[in-house]
């Protein structure tokens, strides 16, 4: 039930083993096997599975030595006193170590080349490189060169919008590309922050900031390369704006269509102020992702009483086409607002969809999100998951259809106001609901119509497994409920209005606990016995299903359109 108090920590650690084989190696046998928990602690689980942005040596570089140089054939520039000012279109190429600045103010039209090959450019009082005017920027590491951009400045206390607002700080689009290895340092604000849109590709690319890593207000799209992007204080990667493009689109999305891109973040790993979305390109790769918010990060941001630790948060739909995005956060790992209204015209759907990849989850905060110390693993005392930490939180509606999604730890697991569940491997496990459809823009509903969707929370305790505050309705796909014994906190719940109901026409749904259904005519019920802890296996049409209960259970109901054995 929505607002309830679990009073027993519980964190099942989740095993899909047949069918994350399926989904990383071509696998289409049904034959899927999937553990449904673990009796480790949940102070135990975070600790040993905290992985810090502190330890985080994977793309690494050293400062240069020499004379700083800048040579262009076809552009023009002036210096004085360490400073660089480029006025036209060109290439440029920057080599050695510059205690200075780099400013671009060129034509309005000019596309401006920063080819790095090999240079440390530090300055305590400005940005390094500030873009101020051109059409566009790319910034290229080159192959084999080690690069390095650190802004000295101490972190802001005041605006101040007559200097740069991060290491490196652009006024137009901004690309990085490249196959060598850059690192920026954003002690005074952001790492990386274009007012326009921003686009990686290649490059090896760490970037370390006080507040946010990298932001694009307009976009920020990955198509390729190994990003590891760390906020100590702020979000991870963020866009800002939500006025209409040039083709009358609303700005503000995060596109990832391939590369590593790892976060760690104080905040949010990922805030988009319109859309994110995970896909394949155009030559079959795929985006790999992961996220770790809070003191998974190894920091705590300084308003941590008020402020944000999803994994990905945004104020329209988010969407997972393909990829892989592994989750460890201290609020809700995928959440999307419904409602927001946008400088382009219309609001926030609150919509999440599930279409394929893999979903991996790990959701874990301290009581009050408290502040003035490090929290969680290691952090001041009383953790527990809080309530409203949910593992895929959408204000409107959650539509699962493909890929495998895989929460081992949650508040609630899966939670919005309509959820549609049509294909995929879900496996969910939940302090509170494991599936919770709650009050929101229409009637809560759950519809099942196909896939594969396994639940777990605690046989004791004030808590459902399946709880729709509306109703909840079956015709396809297989469905494992478990919970309680008890019309108050059971396996599968509906809504006290006398017309919500919880029916099955279709499918097969195993209940393991108390749950009431009403059942169609084409569905039989049948005598089973797979509500004790410990391994399982039922045969559903003549496919078979394992699955572990790290509990056991009062009872086991079936229901089913077809054939059921175990």
């Amino acid at each position: 039930m929505k607002n309830k108090l679990f009073t027993k920590l519980l964190i099942p650690v989740l095993c899909v083993l047949s069918l994350t084989l399926a989904a990383c190696g071509g696998i289409t046998s049904k034959n899927y096997s999937t553990d449904s928990g673990s009796t480790s602690s949940q102070t135990e689980t975070a600790s040993t599975q905290t992985e810090s942005a502190l330890t985080d040596s994977s793309i690494t570089a050293s400062e240069v030595d020499g004379d700083f140089s800048l040579t262009t054939t076809d552009g023009v520039f002036s210096s004085e006193n360490g400073v660089y000012t480029i006025t036209s279109a060109g290439t440029y190429a920057l080599k050695g170590y510059l205690d200075g600045q780099i400013v671009v103010e060129a034509g309005e039209e000019d596309e401006v080349v920063l080819e790095l090959q090999g240079t440390t450019i530090v300055n305590s009082t400005d940005s390094p490189i500030k873009i101020l005017s051109a059409d566009k920027v790319e910034i290229l590491a080159k192959s084999g060169t080690e690069n390095i951009v650190k802004d000295q400045r101490s972190v802001k206390t005041v605006d101040d919008d007559t200097i740069g607002k991060g290491a490196i700080y652009a006024k137009c689009d901004l690309k990085f590309k490249g196959t060598g290895t850059l690192i920026v340092e954003g002690n005074y604000n952001n790492g990386i922050h274009t007012t326009k849109d921003l686009k990686i590709q290649k490059l090896s690319l760490k970037v370390t900031a006080y507040n946010n890593a990298i932001k694009g207000n307009d976009s920020i799209t990955v198509l390729s390369g190994n990003i590891v992007a760390i906020s100590t204080n702020g979000d991870g990667i963020k866009t800002e704006n939500t006025d209409a493009d040039k083709n009358g689109n609303t700005r503000g999305d995060i596109i990832l269509t391939g590369g590593n891109l790892t976060i760690y973040a104080a905040g949010d790993g990922a805030q988009s102020a319109h859309d994110f979305e995970m896909s394949e390109d155009a030559d079959g790769n795929t985006p790999t992702v992961k996220i770790y918010t809070g003191s998974y990060s190894g920091y705590t941001a300084s308003n941590a009483a008020v402020d944000s630790y999803k994994g990905v948060k945004v104020q329209n739909e988010l969407t997972v086409n393909a990829g892989n995005i592994d989750i460890k956060s201290y609020d809700d790992g995928l959440h999307a607002d419904y409602g927001t209204t946008f400088d382009a015209g219309g609001s926030g759907q609150g919509t999440i969809n599930i279409n394929g990849g893999t979903v991996t989850m790990v959701v874990y905060a301290p009581a009050n999100k408290t502040a003035g110390g490090r929290m969680g693993p290691g952090g001041w005392g009383g953790q527990q998951t809080v309530k409203g930490a949910d593992g895929i939180h959408a204000d409107y509606k959650l539509n699962v259809t493909g890929g495998n999604i895989n929460i081992d730890s949650a508040y609630e697991g899966l939670e919005a106001n309509i959820i549609t569940v049509s294909g995929g491997v879900s496996v969910v496990a939940a302090n509170d609901d494991g599936v919770n459809a709650c009050s929101g823009v229409s009637t809560p509903q759950i519809i099942i119509t196909g896939g594969y969707l396994d639940v777990t929370v605690s046989p004791s305790g004030d808590t459902d497994g399946i709880d729709s505050n509306g109703n909840y309705d079956q015709t396809g796909g297989v469905v494992i409920a478990r919970g309680p014994n008890s019309e108050m906190a059971a396996a599968i719940d509906f809504g006290d209005d006398r017309n919500n109901y919880a029916s099955i026409s279709g499918g097969t749904l195993i209940i393991l606990g108390y749950g009431k259904v009403s059942v169609g005519s084409q569905v039989k019920t049948y005598s089973l016995s797979l509500h004790s802890s410990g391994s399982h296996t039922v045969k559903v049409d003549g496919e078979s299903y394992t699955f572990t209960n790290t509990y056991s259970y009062s009872k086991t109901t079936c229901y089913s359109s077809v054939s059921v054995s175990a």
